[in-house]
């Protein structure tokens, strides 16, 4: 628009300078040919200085005469140079507007005069004044000067404003062109972008709504394979979990049953060796004791025993249950609002964001009280179980930290579910986390 205006302001300069150039010439032009011309002819009519004439009202007439003329004037003065007789008033033909000052002191060139004696011999009774008088031509140029200017400007501010309009429209398409795009870039690729008049705009809006299709696709393509993948890990999980259970479990019990046998045994033998096998065995039942513990948590971390033969608030209690063990100093409180129940992926993923989010709380926030809220969202399509996590511990730092796994984890199980993951934040002085699990 800028540019609009400012080539509209150059081609207003640039007509008005060429006009008054060429009617400056112009009237340089006429005013000269009639200056010449009124020379001229007083130089042939001036009446005589003798034969008995009237000299100087032959010249009176003469003056009055040439003073009619266009682009000259011409009065009588006395040989003190005072005027003997007023100019006659001439007819504006050409225009009854008064030319501005401005225009008149621009346009008038420099005056040519000439003086011719009138005498009677043999005595000079004054002179007879010629000068050029481009007045009546001033008067012409200002009529065309005021009707070209404003219709020329009228032309710019027309072009200005067809440009602020196209400038508009293209901007209003690009915006909403710009709108759909960021839509898209922040994650919502059901935006399509509507078609416009323009074949240009059209093209536009059909190659990103055929960019946001593809990455719909591929999106539901990934989520299938992530679904998969995640279904596949936790059958591997449960299958692992499965195998130490069953082989692991046997041999402790046996190792159990031995060590029992051997104190047995042990009691029979003499006061000086006895001591010395006793604590070695007490030593070695500790150990089995150990790897019994470390088999159940590694049996559990793959797969929860109560999964499958309890609920969901069940298992959570047992979670908090062991946690209370560990940190006693920590108050973790579990509302459900409703009766939960969804499939097991999704229990399993919401126990492990439980969890998850219970030992980033205690371990990083340093929280004293540990809330966890369920309840069900019935208010859309579908339904959600809203797990939500809020402690008092002083939350993320906002610092660039190493990656967490378990974070990671969360957010990958969410998305292959279809599930919201709101990482943890601050509100207040509370540090809050939650995860929207639809209800299958």
């Amino acid at each position: 628009m800028l540019v609009s205006a400012g080539v509209g302001l150059l081609l207003c300069i640039a007509v008005a300078t060429i006009i008054i150039l060429n009617a400056r010439h112009a009237i340089v032009e006429e005013t000269s040919s009639a200056f010449r011309i009124a020379q001229t002819t007083v130089a042939i009519r001036m009446p005589q200085r003798f034969a008995g004439r009237d000299t100087m009202g032959d010249a009176m007439r003469l003056s009055a005469e040439i003073d009619a003329l266009r682009h000259v004037s011409s009065h009588i003065i006395d040989t003190q140079g005072d005027p003997l007789m007023a100019r006659a008033e001439k007819a504006e033909s050409v225009s009854e507007n008064t030319v501005p000052d401005w225009f008149n002191q621009l346009m008038r060139p420099e005056p040519q005069t000439d003086l011719f004696p009138i005498s009677h011999y043999p005595n000079i009774l004054g002179s007879l004044w010629i000068s050029t008088d481009p007045s009546d031509e001033i008067a012409e140029v200002w009529e065309d000067f005021s009707v070209i200017m404003p219709l020329l400007a009228l032309t710019g501010i027309v072009m200005v404003g067809l440009t602020m309009l196209v400038s508009t429209l293209i901007l209003r398409r690009l915006r909403i062109l710009q709108e759909a795009l960021s839509a898209i870039r922040q994650g919502d690729l059901t935006r399509r972008a509507p078609n416009g008049r323009l074949v240009e705009f059209s093209a536009l809006a059909e190659g990103v709504n055929e960019l946001a299709a593809h990455l719909q696709a591929k999106r539901a393509e990934n989520d299938l394979l992530q679904t998969r993948l995640l279904t596949l890990s936790e059958a591997e999980r449960a299958k692992i979990a499965s195998d130490l259970h069953d082989e692991m479990g046997p041999q402790l019990f046996a190792l159990n049953a031995a060590l029992a046998q051997a104190r047995s045994v042990a009691s029979d033998i003499d006061d000086a060796a006895r001591s010395q096998l006793v604590e070695a065995l007490e030593a070695t039942r500790t150990h089995a004791r150990a790897v019994r513990d470390s088999a159940r948590a590694a049996i559990n971390d793959l797969r929860p025993m109560l999964l499958g033969h309890g609920s969901l608030i069940e298992l959570l209690e047992e979670l908090i249950a062991d946690f209370t063990e560990i940190s006693p100093e920590v108050t973790i409180d579990l509302n459900a609002g409703c009766q939960i129940g969804t499939g097991e992926l999704e229990e399993l993923s919401i126990y492990r964001f439980v969890r998850e989010s219970l030992l980033n709380a205690i371990r990083h926030g340093n929280a004293q009280r540990i809330e966890i809220d369920m309840h069900c969202d019935n208010s859309v399509n579908p339904r959600q179980i809203v797990t939500r996590i809020t402690d008092d511990g002083r939350g993320p730092s906002g610092k660039v930290l190493p990656r967490s796994y378990g974070l990671i984890g969360i957010r990958d199980r969410a998305r292959a579910l279809h599930a919201t993951y709101i990482p943890p934040y601050r509100k207040g002085d509370a540090t809050i986390t939650e995860l929207r699990m639809p209800i299958q």
